[in-house]
């Protein structure tokens, strides 16, 4: 699993992505990805941010 934060990229709130990848004698197999927008302080049902110690609006 590889999982990352990006922004920059034009739209509202930064991205959260976690990609799966599955490997088979050393060849990708199945790759499945999840993408989201970043949740606000607001937004956070358990009251924390999704990536990293701060909340985008707070970076």
């Amino acid at each position: 699993m590889v999982r990352g934060r990006f922004s920059g990229h034009g739209q509202p709130a930064p991205w959260i992505a976690a990609d799966f990848l599955r490997l088979e004698d050393s060849i990708l197999a199945e790759h499945w990805d999840v993408i989201e927008e970043e949740a606000s302080r607001e937004q956070s049902l358990s009251g924390l941010p999704m990536y990293g110690d701060n909340f985008p609006e707070e970076r």
